[in-house]
């Protein structure tokens, strides 16, 4: 099998993760074939640029456990070192977050009072006692001297997670920590990959990047009788048993949901610009990712960094609260805080819209059936004010519905990604309209909004809703394929008051709307760009923020300011910005 255009050296050693049997259809395949190749390299090389900032949510915390489950320290002295080297233990990472820091030592605590509750209740089911395994369990073959119809030689599978045999090797368990709540369950090819490798693999020393692996296969003479999975929830402290195998079920799982998700990734063709683009070796040759250079006009950072991504949510983010775009967006932890009101109405409403606007073929919401309680969709549970107010919209939204008399021959994408690459910046730039369709030869994006309150006159749209900003500059730099002069972008404001509900129309190949749009991106992209450490900023957004039990600012801003009844509209308001969240997630 041919390398990829944008990538160089050897592709005969496929090394697979259960994280790649886990399904994703965001995925590329081209991303995906190259990504379990690790003798692959992009070409032109990548140089490392290491980041200011823990970037691994759950590092410190596999550190911290390492100090107490490998070397035996005392917990009290790993807490210690834990705050007096930032996180950073014996120098192998970046300094954390103060706030992931708080985090790490809350999540510490309960790890230990989880696994010692689990292995007391293991003794008196009669299970022998799990200790922890240094090494992480690898299932490698030997390396055949012809390629298979893979052009693979050699095959390596790894999982991650805390790693724990019984003495006698009869048992073995694996623990998989969550940010927020213990998962419930996890993907079928997901757990099969994991339970092979915990049942077949062998504890190996970890490998330098880029090195080939020993020729010999791993030893897989004694098998344990039993593998147990567990999934940790670091935010709450429960712990879900995700897999209870023997021999003879791990082998089925695999053979019939794990193994076909592998082959299909090492097989895998095609190319699709997404999330995947950030971390894809063959990103400098991909003709199907648009470039856009200078799409607001940025200038790299000093020093460079990573290649990241960007999208409308980071950027609001980010202008908020440095802090929480690093820990929300980046680490991706979450005290699991309830969501205000008008997120979840905003949720509802836009998870309606979507289900309606993806009928086919396409007919307009006016042609269908009236809302009711009932059209909410199920797993967004509203109380009964909520619920109302979200039906009033939805019925709101059938006079302005885009599709009402659409010909059978339109283009409709609800929910459409595109993705854009500003090559200076080494920047994926990430966009999710709400829909996306075509109109007697026209291009139009639809981004729609719920809000209690009416708009403010006189404000500036692009500015209070940079998602639009956003679209007109990549309307205008050609990442939708499309003539800019034949397109345009809508704004939808659904109010329960009809009166108050607004339709707008931004012309992308207007210079005005143009330059406005690149000086709201510009103006919030380049603080998020050259940000290196990620200061708590607060405001009432703090009300609201998924990482504040951890950051010492918020909890006190949130002290000293309690949440009262909302004042008079605005565009930025918190609960405005919540629902916008949910109902426009670029």
């Amino acid at each position: 099998m041919q390398n990829p255009p944008g990538t160089t050296g050897h592709g005969w050693l496929v090394k697979v993760s259960s994280r790649i049997a886990r399904p994703d259809p965001t995925a590329c395949p081209t991303h995906l074939r190259t990504a379990v190749r690790p003798l692959l390299t992009a070409d032109p090389p990548i140089p490392f640029r290491p980041a200011p900032r823990e970037e691994f949510g759950p590092g410190p915390l596999f550190a911290a456990l390492d100090l107490w489950e490998h070397d035996d320290w005392p917990l009290e002295r790993v807490l210690d070192e834990l705050r007096g080297v930032h996180g950073s233990f014996r120098g192998r990472s970046a300094p954390a977050h103060p706030a992931l820091l708080a985090w790490t030592v809350e999540a510490l605590d309960r790890y230990v009072a989880a696994r010692s509750a689990e292995q007391g209740a293991a003794r008196a089911a009669g299970l022998p006692p799990t200790l922890p395994v240094r090494l992480s369990w690898t299932v490698r073959t030997a390396k055949r001297e012809a390629p298979d119809a893979r052009g693979a030689r050699q095959y390596q599978h790894t999982t991650w997670g805390r790693q724990y045999a019984s003495a006698d090797g009869s048992v073995r368990d694996l623990w998989i920590p969550s940010l927020g709540r213990a998962k419930p369950d996890r993907a079928a090819a997901e757990k099969a990959a994991v339970a092979y490798v915990v049942a077949l693999g062998a504890p190996v020393p970890r490998q330098r990047r880029g090195t080939e692996p020993p020729t010999d296969a791993t030893d897989s003479s004694r098998p344990p009788e039993r593998v147990r999975v567990f999934d940790f929830g670091c935010a709450d402290g429960n712990v879900t048993p995700l897999l209870d195998w023997g021999q003879a079920e791990m082998r089925q799982q695999f053979a019939d949901h794990a193994a076909p998700a592998f082959h299909k990734a090492a097989t895998a063709v095609g190319r699709r610009p997404g999330p995947s683009c950030v971390e894809c070796k063959a990103i400098s040759q991909c003709g199907a990712l648009r470039r856009t250079p200078g799409l607001w006009g940025g200038v790299p950072g000093a020093p460079l960094r990573r290649r990241r991504s960007v999208s409308v949510w980071d950027l609001r983010l980010h202008s908020e609260c440095p802090a929480q775009y690093h820990l929300v967006r980046q680490l991706h932890l979450d005290d699991l805080t309830t969501e205000n009101g008008g997120a979840r109405r905003g949720r509802a409403v836009d998870a309606w819209l979507n289900e309606r606007h993806g009928v086919r073929p396409a007919r307009g919401c006016r042609d269908l059936p009236v809302p009711d309680a009932s059209s909410i969709p199920p797993g967004l549970a509203l109380d009964a004010t909520l619920g109302r107010a979200a039906v009033r919209m939805m019925e709101r939204h059938r006079a302005l519905c885009p599709l009402n008399g659409i010909g059978p021959h339109e283009k409709v994408l609800v929910q459409h990604p595109v993705t854009a690459y500003v090559p200076e910046l080494d920047v994926v730039v990430l966009a999710v309209p709400d829909l996306v369709y075509s109109h007697r030869g026209r291009l139009i994006w639809r981004e729609t909004k719920t809000s209690s309150r009416p708009l403010f006159e006189g404000h500036s749209l692009m500015r209070a809703y940079p998602q639009l900003a956003l679209g007109v500059l990549l309307f205008s730099a050609g990442a939708l394929d499309t003539d800019p002069r034949r397109s345009w972008i809508e704004f939808e404001f659904l109010c329960e008051d009809r009166a108050s509900c607004r339709l707008e129309r931004i012309d992308p190949s207007r210079p005005e709307n143009v330059a406005e749009a690149r000086e709201v991106i510009a103006g919030l992209a380049q603080p998020l760009l050259d940000d290196t450490s990620y200061e708590p900023r607060t405001g009432r957004h703090c009300h609201s923020c998924q990482a504040r039990t951890w950051c010492k600012p918020g909890t006190a801003y949130v002290a000293d300011h309690p949440q009262t009844a909302p004042g008079p509209a605005s565009l930025g308001t918190d609960t405005d910005r919540a629902a916008e969240e949910g109902s426009c997630r670029a």
